[in-house]
């Protein structure tokens, strides 16, 4: 039988955009609100087009566990799985599906901004990875020296950051950076809370 290394597994799924991908995002539905085991999930993904093999899907699952996402049953024979409570839209596959509108060239410097002023500390290169981004240094993304990066490290429990990751943050004036990074944060706010009711029914060009 083929042995997972966790890890590994949980690095492959990143990198191969399978985390936070569609694919996610029909599996979420499946499991919404049930108990499945593998082979009914397998089932269930093979009607929606998705015909992944036992020991992928396997893997897969087992990463997502690991990682917090889902719940992990042992009902002999079997493992059952379900989505964690409040996982269903976790915060990196909300602003993921933000950024997909903005300039690619663009995205990695307001990823970074959105991530740091969410979490008021420097975001890890596993993070951006979650958002499909690839964390490297540019003229306005620097490679963080914090001196409590360890402690930033620690911190983050609700999902498993690598230890040998380096973090991230804006460099130098990034005024230009937080204006357009505000403009997808209110958008986000937006698109989570019903505010019919609250907002002006026509839009003004300016606040008197």
């Amino acid at each position: 039988m083929m042995m997972f290394n966790t890890q590994t597994f949980i690095r492959f799924v990143t990198k191969s955009n399978l985390f936070m991908s569609e694919f996610y995002t029909i599996l979420t539905k499946v499991l919404e609100n049930k108990q499945m085991s593998i082979s009914s999930i397998a089932r269930e993904l093979k009607k929606k087009g998705y015909d992944q093999h036992r020991l992928i899907l396997t893997g897969y699952l087992r990463a997502l566990h690991e990682m917090g996402h889902l719940e992990e049953i042992d009902i002999p024979p079997s493992k059952v799985y379900t989505l964690k409570s409040g996982m269903k839209r976790d915060v990196y596959s909300i602003v993921k599906e933000h950024l997909k509108d903005i300039n690619i060239s663009e995205r990695l410097e307001i990823a970074v901004f959105i991530l740091t002023s969410l979490f008021h500390r420097p975001c890890f290169k596993f993070e951006l990875e979650l958002l499909g981004i690839e964390a490297r240094k540019t003229e306005t993304v620097k490679e963080s020296k914090d001196a409590r990066l360890k402690e930033h490290r620690t911190a983050v429990t609700r999902i498993k950051i690598p230890i040998e990751d380096p973090a991230f943050e804006l460099n130098g004036d990034s005024s230009d950076i937080q204006l357009r990074g505000t403009k997808v944060m209110i958008d986000i706010i937006n698109d989570l809370i019903d505010l019919d009711g609250l907002k002006a029914k026509y839009q003004q060009t300016r606040l008197a």
